[in-house]
């Protein structure tokens, strides 16, 4: 009777052995299972963001060189908020006659899927003088004045059109270099649009050997577009900082390629830019497109960005090739920094 009891309590406690094994065998796999899928979907995410993170600093690149009109970026930077959320950075500046002027950052929040959200680019445009219907424009952030290109074409396609009720009143072409007279003592920065497009070549005799050329405006093919329109939406190319006012030939950038730089690397970016953004029915890019030559021999544009003393820039306003001078940033000129110009 004995051998059967203790025999029993043999067997149960073996049975309670194995139950134990069971359970912690099944406990191990589940962690490592579990560890293994947390791992799995912790690597697949980060994979999703620095995919998502290289698109965005390479539209950054992009936009660097062919939507920033005499804007400089001095750095880019990531920072991770969530595991599934980044935001890209860059620090920018305006070159004025060699003075580096602050000009506001710009950003995006990115997730695995795309943009979240971004900083405003377009300026804000108002009436200057109600009267005369001439307008101004101002950063949203740091309230400087911005540069603005007038489109020519626009002009002219208005005033040829019998019916002009459906018709959006071109802004009238201001003049404003020449007010830059009255603030002595001073650098600023000026948009001139021309009368028609130039050379290259061209632009670079024409420009008086007392300014900086900083940008060169490609200029607007559609003349659907008013200046109002397009203002925030310039496409061209930076020169370069030492005051010579040069462009770079570059070279072509193929797809999926991140080293966008002078003329052809602007060609190629308008390509790969088709569709990217539309004003008024019209594919910014290709437009810009239409406009674009061979090389940058042959190439044109429309107008371009000065900086400069305030009394030399006050004198382009009496050129013949200016169709409408508008001033962007003025900043003081410092007895310990003597400028470029």
């Amino acid at each position: 009777m004995n051998d059967n009891v203790n025999f029993e309590k043999i067997i149960k406690a073996e049975k309670r052995k194995k139950l134990f094994k069971a359970i912690a065998v099944s406990g191990a796999a589940t962690v490592i299972i579990g560890g293994s899928v947390f791992y799995a979907i912790h690597n697949q995410l980060g994979i999703q963001m620095a995919k998502q993170a290289s698109k965005q600093q390479r539209q950054f690149n992009i936009d660097d060189l062919i939507s920033s009109p005499n804007i400089i970026s001095t750095s880019q930077y990531f920072s991770t908020t969530k595991t599934t959320q980044g935001t890209l950075k860059s620090d920018r500046e305006k070159n004025i006659d060699g003075y580096r002027v602050a000009y506001p950052e710009k950003n995006v929040t990115f997730n695995t899927h795309g943009i979240e959200s971004a900083s405003a680019q377009t300026p804000n445009i108002y009436n200057k003088n109600p009267a005369t219907k001439e307008i101004i424009a101002t950063n949203r952030q740091s309230q400087q004045k911005e540069p603005l290109f007038f489109n020519v074409k626009y002009e002219h396609a208005y005033q040829s059109e019998k019916d002009k009720k459906e018709l959006l009143a071109p802004s009238i072409p201001t003049h404003e270099a020449k007010t830059l007279s009255q603030l002595p003592n001073a650098l600023g920065e000026v948009a001139i649009t021309f009368d028609k497009r130039y050379s290259y070549d061209d632009i670079r005799q024409m420009m008086p050997e007392n300014v900086m050329i900083n940008y060169y405006w490609l200029g607007i093919h559609s003349d659907k577009l008013d200046t109002m329109s397009v203002a925030g939406s310039y496409t061209g190319l930076n020169a370069s900082d030492d005051g010579t006012g040069k462009l770079t030939e570059g070279a072509e950038v193929k797809a999926g390629k991140n080293d966008f730089s002078g003329y052809q690397g602007l060609k190629s970016a308008l390509k790969q830019q088709s569709g990217q953004r539309t004003v008024n029915n019209v594919d910014i890019a290709k437009d810009g497109q239409r406009q674009v030559s061979k090389n940058l021999k042959t190439a044109k544009f429309a107008g371009v960005i000065v900086t400069g003393r305030t009394q030399n820039l006050a004198r382009l306003d009496s050129q013949k090739y200016t169709f409408a001078t508008n001033v962007g940033v003025t900043t003081p000129i410092m007895p310990y920094q003597a400028p470029i110009k």
